[in-house]
This record gives structure tokens, sequence and C-alpha cells, in this order.
């Protein structure tokens, strides 16, 4: 046989230990022979494509194809049996030993002499649209830092001068640099089973994320990525912001070319089931309906969550601090000779009225869907949009809650506890405050939850209330206490609010645990954390979802009861009322039902340049 240009490679064989047992010896020297087998294919074919090379009269194409075909399918067989050898990999597939793969035969047939990268393991930029969409959206920030920085400068009277640029300068700096910076070092790879991500100029790092450990997917256009029909994805596997993949800019084809590999697409249509009555009709959207915001109940979730006046305290202070900065609020005193009461009360209704209008624009459209695949789709928002997509594998529970207001109002929230978070509106809140009948019902019908729970059975109005109010006034009687022997001390004004305050934060975390308390229900495989504190709150978590459980005893009698959960970071639960039995059953199960160690390691995203 002609050797050819390489010569003749002698392949030593490998040696097997003598004290391993005939069994392993005979499985090893199978793995030996398969992955010797395959250095020699791969070296008879280098040969074969040399060999090609070395005709003067012109290489044959259709030879050099086969050649090079041929070469490539060893390389993946020796690689796959590297990885098996390794313990990286499964055993090599009868793909993977020397079966033609589909690619190759294609490659083959139309003559190509190199095999070719699969066009969706190509890594690609972010889409050029995404710097002036980016521009857009920063241009408030970056027009207002310039603006105060010619303000700093131009004004000396004006604390602190020149200095500000010190803090406006990087500002401005990341503003102008941060888009370019992400288009020309970030790259984008989807393989048959990871999403690969690439960033970075002087220190790559590279991200994967395989397609069945997607647990959600938020996505986000706002007002002006809408322009450019971008939107802003980001994968989850955890709560931790490490495990999060970000996707800074998508376009449509690949928004639903993600969505649809990590299994959280839209599907097929269904009839919208039982649910309040929709404030407007819109189009038909896929999934089953099951509800849908009406204004009236937004407005009552502002203001019983504290939204307005978390937003417009916000939204008041930053229109106060401009027209400070720019001298306009003594103007305006002098236009508005008004008492101090009246700019009070004008002050309060702006901020509510404002907190109220950006709720209301922020959070409009609220809709939430149960899709195809157990999973469920949250969606909100006016001008920029937010969707969020949960899958049932990263679902562990449902959370009720009120607060003395929804007590007596008769309303109930209902929200989602999911593995990367535990958030409520804007994430995983899928009811906003809503009558407890039609919260019963969802949970009953939506989730198969039992409804037969004490904040949906149980009281309403004063007497559901009096709880709360009486641990209230139990948590304010001690820090007034407090305050006004701190006061009598002779302490300053400000001392003595710090030590109502100190006593006041104290007080608070001990009763909430003396107000808490663990059910187990082994009928339906579930575990209830109740708190009936100021704000009542009922967690069912189910029993898998629990990692460690343990009592603290004092004096061999059992005083506390833990329960530890995973919910977008470790969380654990800690009770004063429970039953020995019921801990010591939940210990037993979780003992019986722990995970096997996996066997087989899945293998690692191909390395991409």
């Amino acid at each position: 046989m002609a050797h050819g240009p390489l010569g003749d490679r002698r392949l030593p064989r490998r040696r097997l230990p003598a004290d391993r047992t005939a069994l392993a010896q005979s499985q090893a020297g199978r793995e030996h022979e398969l992955h010797r087998d395959a250095r020699l294919r791969l070296h008879h074919a280098r040969l074969a494509l040399a060999a090609d090379h070395g005709h003067r009269d012109g290489p044959d194409p259709e030879r050099r194809g086969r050649a090079g075909a041929a070469a490539a399918r060893v390389r993946r067989r020796e690689r796959a049996v590297h990885l098996h050898l390794r313990g990286r990999g499964p055993r090599p597939t009868r793909a993977a030993r020397g079966r033609a793969h589909p690619r190759d035969r294609a490659a083959r047939a139309g003559g190509a002499g190199a095999v070719t990268v699969p066009a969706d393991a190509v890594p690609r930029r972010l889409p050029l649209r995404y710097l002036p969409a980016s521009y857009l959206e920063s241009s408030p920030k970056l027009v207002g830092s310039l603006i105060a920085g010619a303000v700093y400068l131009f004004g000396p009277a004006v604390w602190p001068g020149a200095w500000a640029w010190l803090a406006l300068g990087p500002l401005i700096a990341v503003l102008v640099c941060e888009p370019v910076w992400r288009w020309t070092f970030t790259r984008v790879a989807l393989t048959p089973e990871h999403l690969v991500v690439t960033t970075g100029a002087f220190t790559r790092r590279q991200q994967s994320l395989a397609w069945a450990d997607v647990g959600t997917v938020d996505s986000r256009q706002s007002w002006a990525f809408a322009r450019w029909d971008l939107r802003v994805l980001t994968l989850s596997q955890a709560g931790d912001e490490r495990t999060k993949v970000h996707l800074w800019a998508v376009d449509e084809d690949l928004h639903r070319e993600v969505t649809a590999r990590a299994g959280h697409t839209l599907g097929t249509a269904e009839d919208d089931g039982t649910t309040e009555q929709p404030a407007a009709q819109t189009l038909p959207t896929p999934g089953i309906l099951l509800y849908r915001v009406r204004l009236a109940h937004l407005l009552l979730a502002s203001v019983v969550y504290g939204q307005f006046a978390l937003i417009g305290g916000g939204a008041a202070l930053g229109v106060s601090e401009t027209l400070e900065l720019f001298g306009a609020d003594a103007a305006l005193a002098r236009w508005l000779p008004l008492p101090p009461v009246v700019w009070a009360v004008a002050i309060t209704i702006g901020i509510v009225t404002l907190g109220l209008a950006l709720t209301v624009v922020r959070y409009a459209s609220f809709e939430v869907r149960r899709m195809p695949g157990d999973r469920i789709v949250i969606s909100y928002g006016l001008f920029s949009t937010h969707t969020r997509s949960v899958s049932r594998a990263t679902t562990i529970g449902v959370v009720l809650q009120r607060n003395i207001v929804e007590t007596l109002l008769g309303r109930v929230r209902l929200s989602l506890l999911t593995t990367d978070s535990a958030a409520q509106l804007g994430t995983n809140l899928l009811l906003p405050s809503l009558p407890r009948r039609v919260v019963e019902h969802l949970l009953h019908e939506a989730f198969d939850g039992d409804p037969s729970t004490r904040l949906l059975t149980g009281d309403r109005g004063a007497r559901a209330a009096g709880t709360g109010t009486v641990v209230l006034a139990g948590l304010i009687a001690p820090a007034i206490l407090a305050g006004g022997v701190a006061a009598g001390q002779g302490w300053p004004p400000l001392l003595v609010l710090a030590t109502g305050a100190v006593v006041f934060a104290i007080a608070w975390p001990v009763t909430v645990v003396l107000c808490s308390r663990l059910r187990v229900d082994a009928g339906s495989d579930r575990v209830v954390l109740l708190v009936s504190h100021v704000v009542q709150r009922q967690t069912m978590l189910s029993a898998a979802a629990v990692h460690i459980v343990g009592t603290s005893r004092l004096a061999g009698h059992p005083l506390f009861a833990d329960v530890c959960f995973y919910a977008g970071m470790p969380r654990t639960f800690r009770a004063l009322r429970f039953r020995p039995a019921e801990v010591d059953a939940l210990s037993a199960r979780i003992a019986a039902t722990v995970p096997l160690a996996r066997t087989h390691r899945r293998a690692p995203a191909p390395a991409l340049t």
C-alpha cells in the first residue's frame, strides 16, 4: 500500500492494568479498539486526501469531496470517543462510530471538498439596528446629563460646580460607548443543544445554557426598540444573576427561533377559559386566558401595594430637584403665594395622581395566560412591553397574600413561586388584588390547587383584620415607649427617633416568627407555610421543592421548625407552631426522594472562535 507524503504512522497499543476484573478489562479493551480504529480511519482519510492533492494533472473534485467528508466524520467520531473515555460524554452513538451523517452525504453529493459548518452554529453579531435603538432609548439620560453638566460647569454658584463632572463624565462615557462595545464584542450562536453567548474584548467570557435547562424567558421591548422591531431577551435557569443569559437585541426571526428552541413559544390557539370579564376585546392570542386586568383593579392594586407612593414620590422628587437646579422653585413660590398647608395638600395630590398614572402606563394590558406545555405567560405594558414565560418545571408553589386593607375589602393576591424569583408585581404576580371568589375559582381550575384555605374561606371585614391590627399596635407601642424613655433622658430628637426605629426593626421579625405556622398535608403532597401578621401570607409549596427541614430543641422539646427551599435564592421559613410528627414525615420523604447523582454529564458546548 502506498503510504503517500504523510508516511506510515504506527499506533502503539494501550496496556491495560492487570488488577482490573475480566469484565472491566473486556470493556476497556473494546473502548481501546474503538479509539484505535477511529485514529486509523482518520489516518487513512488524510492519506487519501493528500494523494488527491498530489496529482499534477488536476485533482478529482468528487474524490476529494469524499475524502474530506470521511476525514470530518472520523474527527467527530474520535472526539466522541475521547469525551467518553474521559468521562465527559455518553458512549458514542452509531452515527459517531463512523456512519455517514446526513450533512456529510449532502456535502458529498454537492461535490464540496470541506464540510460546511451548520448555519445555526455560526456566531452572529447583534443586529446593526441595535445601535440607533440603544442611543434613542438612552437619549433622555444622555441629554439630561449633558444639561446638568453644563449647569454645573457654567454656574459657579451651584454646588458642587465643575467637580460634578467627576461623576457625570464616566456616566456620559458609558452611555456613549456601551452600545458600540456590546455590538462589537458580542457573538451569539445557536447549537442544537445550547445557546452560546460570547462577550468581552480583553477577557473573553463564554456563557453556555442548554435549551433543556431554560426555566424562564423574559422578553422586553421598550418604546425605542419597538421603532426598529427589536427585543431584549433574558433566559434564566435559576435566580442567580450569573446563570442568566442576556441577548441585548434580537430581531423577530431570532426571537422566534430562540423561544422555539427553549420551548417557550406561544403555541397553538385554544379557547379562553373562565375568567373575570375582560376590560376590552383584543385580537385572539394563543393560550387560555386566565385573567385580563381592569383599570379599576389596576388602580386599586397600585394603592394597596403602595406603588403610587414609590413611583409618584420618585417622580415628584426628580421634578423638585430640577426646579431647584434651575432656580424655578423660588419663582414659583413668588407667583403662587399659598399657605404651607395648601402646598402640602397640592404636593400630596400631585404625587398620588402621578403615581397612579405611571402605574397604569407601566402595567397596562396586564394579562395572564396558560400556554400549551403547562407554561404561564405574563404580559403587560403600554409603551414598553414585557412578556415573561414561566415553565412548569420551575414553578414550586403559589403564594396567597393580603394586608389589612385587602382584608377589609375581602380581596386576595395570587402570585407564583418559582426557582428564579419570589417577587410579585412585574415578575411572578398572576393576579392583582381581586375578590376571593375569583381567586378561589382560578386556583382550583388553572392550578389544581385546593381553594379551601384560610385566606379564601375565612372571615372578612373588621373581624378578619383584627389580628393584623393587634399585631401592628403591639409593634408600634414598644417603639413609642422606647422613644419616650429616650426623650425623658434628654436625648436629641434624631436619636429618639432612631431608638424607636431600632426597637421596631427588632420586634418585626420576632413577631413574624411568633405568628408563623407550618403544616404538612400528606394527602395533597404539599407544605403550607402560614404567617398571620400585619400582612397575612400563605405559601403552598410542593413537598418535592423542600431541600432541608429541621427542628431546634430546648431541653429536649422541639421549639422551632425550619424549612429551606430555593426561590431566586436560598430561603428559610421558621415556624413556632408545628406538629413534630408532620416534620418527621416530611424529613423522611426528603430522604427517600433525594435525586440520584448524574452518571453521565452533558457534553460541553463547542468552543467558538
